[in-house]
């Protein structure tokens, strides 16, 4: 018997339909963005409110006791109370000092989140600017890396004044032309 397998002929990529090469591509976009965003969740968890402002069960009803606990005691305009009851002299509000410090950690912690998103995009930015022999690989990570610069700054956009956010604009649009230029030359 003769043994007539001859070897396979290349695959011819440009026949593989157009729609399998942008699937891929899409995907490599959302999945690095997965992937940065856990790290990024990991690097740099989320303040628990609970450990700035823990829950109390005692309500103070007079601002020596609402201020042992934390809290800020507000008077009321003094009015009349219905006949039999006593008039609330004020409320503890339990959450105005330890707000303050919950509110400086969050807002530290979407920095170190925007920075890490930021580094992470530019360096899939620059690997898919490497030769690394497949196109649609090279596009997903210069794209995934945009879209990580994007949603880096997306995150932050609240807590950033004007001239930053002017700042990350122009950063981005930047990166944005210079990943056209360099990988759609006509």
């Amino acid at each position: 018997m003769e043994n007539n397998l001859e070897p396979a002929a290349p695959v011819d990529v440009s026949r593989r339909p157009k729609f399998v090469r942008w699937a891929l591509m899409l995907g490599i976009v959302i999945i690095l963005n997965v992937f940065f965003s856990v790290i990024v969740s990991l690097a740099f968890p989320t303040p628990a409110y609970e450990s700035y402002c823990p829950q109390r069960s005692v309500v103070p009803t007079d601002a020596v006791s609402c201020d042992a606990i934390g809290g800020v005691w507000t008077n009321y305009s003094a009015t009349p109370a219905p006949a039999g009851m006593t008039a609330p002299t004020g409320y503890c509000d339990l959450y105005a000092k330890c707000q303050q410090p919950f509110q400086a950690a969050v807002d530290a912690n979407a920095l170190s989140s925007f920075i890490a998103m930021i580094v992470l995009g530019i360096l899939a930015i620059v690997a898919g600017l490497l030769p690394i022999g497949s196109s649609i690989v090279s596009s997903g990570l210069s794209y995934g890396g945009a879209a990580a610069l994007v949603i880096g700054s997306i995150l932050y956009w609240g807590t950033a004044g004007n001239w930053l956010r002017l700042l990350i604009s122009a950063v981005g649009l930047l990166a944005l032309l210079y990943i056209g230029w360099k990988r759609f030359r006509d």
